[in-house]
């Protein structure tokens, strides 16, 4: 096992096995860029950012997972890319994707506001309650915007996201 810093000297010939016909290879690939440096890994970050269109849910879900080892502005410039992850087939490249946009500098994450309050009606528990607590990383401005979405989760039936749904709400301004 590689230090990461020398990992980096290797770094264009394992982004190199990012276009692997095998899907292991390429996950492998995607995992192992995300433990270099994060400003080296940045150098790679749209060639990590292609494999977000890998048929393997589990490459997609890597690929997500490591753009958010990006520096946050590194991660900007991919803020989009990572967002339309939030439609997923996959519940858990969703949930990583909500994540990954959770770690935008809190201007950035304000443009994908709306996609992640859809989030509120994911499918699975897992994906409301990664949506909470990305809207919760919103400017209180930005997040007014949501707030009816949010009070609609204090009926839901799992406790932990009611609870979610309070801390978000206890961070929008009195009125």
């Amino acid at each position: 096992k590689l230090p990461a810093e020398a990992l980096a000297a290797h770094g264009a010939a394992v982004a190199a096995t990012l276009e692997h016909t095998d899907g292991k290879v390429r996950k492998a690939a995607v995992e192992t860029l995300g433990k270099l440096p994060a400003e080296a890994l940045a150098a790679h970050g749209a060639a990590v950012a292609a494999t977000l269109e890998h048929t393997d849910g589990k490459v997609r879900k890597a690929a997500v997972q490591t753009l958010g080892k990006l520096p946050a502005e590194a991660l900007a410039a991919h803020g989009a890319a990572v967002a339309a992850r939030l439609e997923d087939a996959n519940e858990y490249v969703r949930m990583a994707a909500v994540q990954t946009l959770g770690k935008l500098p809190a201007e950035a994450l304000a443009a994908h506001g709306a996609a992640v309050a859809a989030k509120l009606e994911d499918a699975v528990a897992g994906g409301r309650m990664a949506a909470l607590q990305t809207l919760n990383k919103l400017p209180a401005e930005a997040l007014a915007a949501h707030g009816a979405a949010v009070v609609a989760k204090l009926e839901h039936p799992d406790e932990d996201v009611r609870k979610a749904a309070v801390a978000v709400l206890g961070k929008l301004p009195a009125e």
